[in-house]
């Protein structure tokens, strides 16, 4: 009999895992942070998915805006003293490097789509691309990133909630109010389905 009940347990948590394909743990999703995350790294964090798969998965921070310019933080990049926006913290991994996330309608060559008119893409073609045009561009210290199996227990503890991010909060004007904005879509718990 308790082999029945452990069967029908694990068919069940199973099947809740799959109901909702579309919040399948990919790029363009955002990890936002439930009241089970604490501490300075990560308490109350949106994180934009830049990268998933069986080997891990890697993410910016989007909604935690820094005191200094990158021009201050990267001092010997050209082309950063002419940057007026911030640096954002993007996570606790590899502190020292910097990324660029790029909102445009005719992206560099070599970006990287992640969601709607959302690039990543090389910090040069960023500054040209920002230089020439009507793009919008943020630049994030350091990542988030997860090991082969970690994102997916933390979301079993839940840790995190998924939802499908969007362009307008990414570069939302007021970042720090992001995790709030999105509490209401944390009621609704995404099932998730790991690859």
């Amino acid at each position: 009999m308790n082999k029945i009940l452990t069967f029908l347990a694990i068919a069940c948590c199973a099947f809740a895992a799959g109901v909702n394909a579309d919040e399948d743990l990919e790029m363009g999703k955002f990890l936002v942070a439930t009241d089970e995350v604490r501490g300075p790294s990560f308490a109350q964090t949106v994180i934009l998915l830049l990268h998933y798969d069986d080997q891990g998965a890697m993410g910016l921070i989007v909604n935690r805006r820094g005191d200094a310019s990158p021009a201050e933080a990267v001092p010997d990049l050209e082309g950063l003293a002419h940057y007026r926006g911030s640096l954002y913290y993007g996570g606790p991994v590899r502190l020292h490097t910097m990324r660029a996330l790029l909102r445009t309608d005719s992206p560099p060559e070599r970006a990287v789509n992640i969601v709607e008119n959302v690039y990543l893409t090389d910090i040069d073609e960023a500054l040209l691309q920002i230089a020439s045009g009507d793009s919008v561009l943020r630049f994030y210290a350091g990542y988030a990133g997860w090991t082969a199996g970690q994102l997916e227990h933390e979301l079993r503890r839940g840790s995190w909630h998924v939802i499908k991010a969007t362009e307008d909060q990414i570069f939302s004007d007021d970042p720090e109010r992001i995790w709030l904005n999105l509490q209401p879509a944390r009621e609704y718990r995404a099932s998730v389905q790991f690859h």
